[in-house]
């Protein structure tokens, strides 16, 4: 049911009042969809668009408030961002809109007693990283330096990283070498990147001139002796796996393995008996059974994507397999030398990472959620899916096949990039889902320069998310940092955005503030009024009743011994749509006070009401539900509403008692904090019978 459109008004200057708040409770429920009427007294829900910021800011009245307080530009910024500083700024400069006659809103027709939601950016409203970045961001270009540090020679090394030196495995190190940076600071690096490990000097073997690629893995079986020519596709601590035309084949050697001494893409030569360890085809080997050839080229085909599933089924594999080439997002707990991943949708599986070599640890940190891309290659424990990783990305990114090789230093092309750290006070970390565009980003756009101006950012972000994140789940969250060119500079500028519904929207800082006209002035006012009309399982009442009666459940009968809120042992009716504590029932939508009731429902040896009569019992009963569980009620189903400085924030709640015959009553409560109410006054007891419940 739709609570907004029970929300009733009581008179010309309650109707339909909100709160305001960045994430009004009535932005998530439905209502308010009907286009406003003009004339009469009316309510309506507004979103101000980018049109509304510069006629705002354009407005006489707006201008002559402006130039008293000495924020002429500050205005002049709502036009030209489309976004207030903060709401503060927003209530000064809102009514202005509402009242003008040539905006091309009907709202200066409205009469006294309308009330207006409007729906409005405000920059102080923005996910905090956001801000952050928008405040400030410090940038850092690598140095011939850097990357002689980098591949640990002043002689052979290339100006950018390579596959097997991986951007991430240095940039914080080095980041925190040259850039000086406060806690909570970003940092955009740029440096340059080969998809290509160079060769230095030469590593061909002229024995060999007429070594090419099998096709044999694909066949194997235990017991077999092989002899394989292929290309190293991936390394781990004790070996390496090699590729053929085939497939794909994990070499394993049981000590002294030196992962430095071998490289990604490069040809290789493995001599040695097939066998099998937890379900994985295997070739153990000695530094004596493989050899290395020359300069190798591989294309990795488009990993096969594996959800939860997947793993749950894989893992019960009954014969053994050759390594698969797979890829999947998952959340990484590290401990010691134990990479584990959890998978989401796998009951069973656990996603392990195979004796992890340095250059992938480098990249990786506890807690955090990637896209692991590797080999698959053994079962260990009977619920750890064992993974040779060769490459980590951004979670839900999409895998494709590509083509890799190794190459002369000298030939060795370099792509320029960008990347963002957060520093937090100590190092210098990556952030999950935040992202920063590249240069070859902008040109793929179509834009002439590495920058956004303009309206660009809203026009071509939502599509280079979806783009790139094409398995991206619903309501995944990504922040996006971007180069932001004005005539006043270039700076670093960021966007939030969720995938809803297939689409990328932008969390623009939105917050719902409430316009009351009164005396022919649109002013600010967050005071709600609520109705709980009387009929039975109707809505908005059920959904008040029912949180009341969850309340009662949770906070009273279950420390007395209840275990069911079916039970109707302590307080609750059988069908848990009631509860007799302080009279709120669901399902005939009204407050029983009745003290017979009471009785008849309270549970056995229940001393609450001993001494009593009927009236003290009713009266108990309108105390509990006036101080007690409609407050906390309130409290959930209101969270957001808040006291504003200078003027008394109220929620006032019509709703029907019952005490032998329906009886129409008000409450009403102070927002005294974030959630919090506080009793005022109500119409359902005599004068001076509530003065402790204040």
């Amino acid at each position: 049911m739709k609570l907004q459109r029970y929300i009733l008004g009581l008179g010309a200057a309650s109707l339909l009042l909100t709160g305001c708040s960045e994430n009004a409770w009535n932005d998530h429920l439905e209502g308010f969809e009907v286009p406003p009427v003009a004339g009469g007294v009316s309510n309506a829900e507004y979103v101000l668009t980018t049109d509304d910021y510069k006629n705002l800011a354009s407005l006489d009245a707006n201008k002559t408030i402006a130039e008293g307080l000495g924020e002429s530009e500050a205005l002049a910024a709502i036009g030209a961002n489309g976004c207030f500083r903060t709401q503060e700024e927003a209530v000064r400069y809102l009514p202005a809109l509402l009242a003008s006659t040539n905006k091309n809103l009907p709202y200066f027709t409205y009469n006294n007693g309308s009330a207006v939601k409007l729906t409005f950016n405000v920059s102080d409203q923005l996910p905090e990283e956001v801000k952050a970045i928008n405040s400030g961001t410090l940038t850092y270009t690598l140095s011939e330096e850097d990357y002689q540090g980098v591949w640990g020679s002043d002689d052979d090394f290339i100006n950018g990283f390579a596959p097997e030196k991986p951007a991430a495995g240095s940039l914080p190190s080095i980041l925190k070498k040259n850039v000086n940076a406060q806690a909570g600071q970003y940092a955009v690096v740029t440096y340059n990147e080969s998809q290509v490990n160079p060769v230095f000097g030469t590593t061909s073997n002229p024995d060999v001139p007429s070594w090419s690629m099998t096709s044999v893995i694909a066949d194997l079986t235990e017991g077999e002796d092989v002899e394989i020519h292929g290309v190293i596709t991936g390394i781990d601590a004790r070996g390496f796996v090699v590729s053929d035309l085939s497939g794909s084949l994990l070499c394993y050697q049981a000590s002294g393995f030196d992962q430095t001494a071998v490289a990604l893409f490069s040809n290789v030569t493995v001599k040695g008996t097939v066998s099998s360890y937890n379900k994985g085809l295997q070739i153990g080997i000695t530094s004596d059974s493989y050899e290395i050839v020359g300069e190798g080229e591989y294309t990795y085909p488009a990993p096969k994507v594996v959800t939860g599933a997947d793993m749950d089924k894989a893992i019960l594999a009954e014969f053994p397999f050759a390594a698969q080439y797979v890829t999947f997002t998952a959340t990484l707990s590290i401990s010691g030398n134990y990479y584990n991943m959890t998978v989401e949708g796998a009951e069973t599986a656990i996603g392990s990472g195979y004796m992890v070599p340095d250059y992938i640890k480098a990249q990786l940190e506890d807690g955090k959620t990637y896209q692991f891309t590797g080999y698959f290659m053994a079962i260990s424990g009977g619920k750890y899916y064992n993974v040779v990783i060769t490459s980590v990305g951004a979670p839900g990114a999409k895998v494709a096949a590509r083509k890799v090789r190794r190459a002369p230093a000298s030939a060795v092309a370099t792509e320029v990039k960008n990347a963002i750290y957060l520093y937090n006070g100590s190092a210098w970390t990556t952030v999950s889902d935040l992202l920063v565009l590249n240069p070859s980003d902008y040109s793929k756009m179509g834009l002439n320069y590495a920058n956004f101006s303009g309206s660009q950012p809203e026009q071509y972000l939502p599509t280079y998310l979806k783009v790139n994140y094409p398995y991206a789940p619903e309501e995944n969250v990504k922040t996006v940092a971007y180069l932001y060119h004005t005539s006043e500079g270039d700076s670093y500028q960021a966007r939030e955005y969720m995938l809803s519904a297939g689409e990328w929207k932008v969390n623009a800082g939105q917050t719902t503030c409430q316009f009351v006209k009164s005396d022919d002035r649109w002013v600010y006012n967050p005071s709600v009024v609520i109705t709980l009309p009387y009929a039975r399982n109707t809505d908005p009442s059920y959904t008040y009743y029912m949180e009341i009666v969850k309340w009662v459940y949770e906070n009273i009968c279950v420390p007395m011994g209840d275990t069911s809120m079916t039970s109707g042992k302590y307080f609750l009716d059988y069908r848990a749509n009631a509860e007799f504590y302080s009279g709120a029932s669901a399902y005939y939508g009204n407050v029983d006070v009745r003290a017979t009731s009471a009785l008849s429902h309270a549970p056995e040896g229940y001393a609450g009401y001993d001494g009593l009569d009927n009236d003290q019992i009713e009266l108990l009963l309108k105390k509990r539900f006036s101080t007690e569980t409609l407050p906390a009620a309130l409290s959930v189903l209101h969270a957001d509403a808040e006291p504003v400085e200078g003027m008394t924030v109220t929620y006032t709640i019509n709703f029907t008692a019952y005490d032998g015959a329906p009886q129409e009553s008000q409450i009403v409560y102070e927002v005294v904090g974030k959630g919090q109410f506080r009793y005022m006054s109500s119409t359902w007891v005599e004068p001076g019978q509530d003065k402790d419940w204040k």
